[in-house]
């Protein structure tokens, strides 16, 4: 891999000299898919502003008696049924995979509540609940969800509805909110609960409908890359690695009077490519066009972008109390200051088998809770901020890549996931090429 931008100027093939130039702005799972989708049809460079090539993809590696353990802190898991592009993907590149699981549980720690999903057991780890009125209903409106909310698919008119009124109008308890939906998407999509209210409702339901998230009958096998899922990484850049520029920022990009695109980089330093993609987050790539166009300027502007620190360590004392609860995905809820504040806790171990001596945790939005002396490394993301606005806006985003030469794909095409990221890059290398890349 190469540093610093623009790269140096070299020889090129003869096969190579009638390619085009294309250049690819950002080396998550949508640049690195067009860059493979692309990668015999034009004379690609890809340009990444972090210091690895992944996005997402970012896999730590934690010393461990002499061993070096591979965890990941961004994408860690997929299924077969809702991730069909990346399985095959990863197929291709023989990419190693093992099962997992998605287990999850809920810890309220000012009403000293505490479950989660796997069987009776769980959803009644502590015994008091046995006869808890309030828990109870809360398990009734679980189900009568389970079983109502996919009816609304078959009816437009809730595209219209955040999740707040979707739940109100149809006159579930607030608890069902409070104790499962919003910890649970919140979990899902890294979203703080107050932007979680305003998650469209439409999108919610028919995402935990594809993904098994609707009940007993619904569920899908999941499974991690094993090794971490840089091993996919590693196999891409096997063949292309030069193509890859890391610590490579793109500041700014516009089209030319002769229909070209030019790169702006440090220093006032500018390349010239016949097609650009940019493949990076919505509002990043609204950020850099020099120019934008109305329609650029109205469908990006629609989504917006929340910080969030994954925080690597060794800290069981922000897992429940009751370790028979312990799941994959752990959502808990603290007062703090009179206010609460929720994070999500992943337990590695039960994700991905890292390690039979010790427990390995990930914690997104750790508000303070974890214990300094046992972090073993933090690190910044942004997840997208979806809303009703938002929604209306991804059905359109296709009109963005209609003409050239300035091209767009990222996980905002869809859910912001793995797969959605990876199936926009796919759409749109198919576009560029007028025909299907997969038969």
């Amino acid at each position: 891999m190469k540093k610093n931008s623009p790269p140096k100027k070299k020889s090129q093939k003869v096969s190579n000299r009638k390619k085009e130039k294309l250049a690819i702005v950002g080396s998550g799972i949508a640049g690195m898919g067009c860059s493979y989708f692309l990668r015999d049809h034009y004379d690609i460079t890809v340009f990444e502003k972090a210091d690895y090539v992944g996005g997402h993809t970012n896999t730590v590696f934690v010393p461990e008696e002499g061993k070096k353990i591979p965890i990941d802190t961004g994408f860690i898991v997929f299924n077969h049924v809702t991730y069909p592009n990346l399985k095959r993907f990863f197929e291709e590149l023989n990419v190693p995979t093992k099962k997992t699981s998605m287990s999850f549980s809920v810890q309220h720690v000012p009403d000293n509540l505490e479950f989660c999903g796997s069987g009776l057991s769980g959803l009644f780890a502590q015994r008091k609940n046995i006869f808890n009125f309030r828990f109870l209903r809360l398990l009734l409106n679980i189900n009568r969800f389970n079983d109502e909310s996919p009816k609304i698919l078959q009816d437009p008119k809730y595209k219209e509805y955040s999740l707040h009124r979707y739940i109100t109008e149809e006159g579930y308890h607030p608890d069902l909110l409070t104790y499962y939906l919003v910890p649970m998407s919140s979990a899902v999509w890294s979203t703080p609960e107050d932007l979680m209210l305003e998650f469209p409702a439409y999108s919610l339901v028919r995402f935990f409908l594809n993904h098994g998230f609707l009940g007993l009958n619904t569920q899908h096998q999941w499974y991690t890359v094993d090794g971490g899922s840089i091993e996919y990484v590693k196999r891409l850049l096997s063949s292309n690695k030069d193509r890859f520029h890391i610590n490579s920022p793109v500041l700014g990009v516009e089209s030319t009077p002769t229909g070209k695109a030019k790169l702006i980089f440090k220093g006032k330093r500018s390349e010239i490519f016949d097609k650009v993609i940019l493949a990076c987050h919505a509002d990043s790539s609204l950020s850099i066009l020099k120019k934008p166009t109305s329609l650029q300027k109205e469908l990006l502007s629609q989504f917006a972008y929340q910080e969030n620190i994954a925080t690597l360590h060794t800290d069981d004392s922000v897992m429940p109390n009751t370790k028979s609860t312990w799941s994959s995905w752990n959502y808990r809820m603290d007062q703090i200051q009179g206010k609460i504040k929720p994070h999500t806790i992943y337990w590695m171990n039960c994700l991905q088998g890292v390690s039979k001596k010790k427990d390995y945790f990930l914690s997104i939005g750790d508000p303070g809770l974890v214990d300094p002396k046992k972090i073993l490394k933090r690190i910044e993301y942004e997840h997208p901020l979806f809303h009703v606005g938002s929604l209306k806006a991804q059905g359109r985003l296709s009109e963005l890549n209609q003409k050239g030469p300035i091209y767009f794909c990222g996980s905002y095409f869809r859910y912001g996931f793995h797969e959605d990221a990876f199936w926009s890059a796919r759409e749109l290398s198919e576009t560029l090429l007028g025909r299907k890349v997969w038969n």
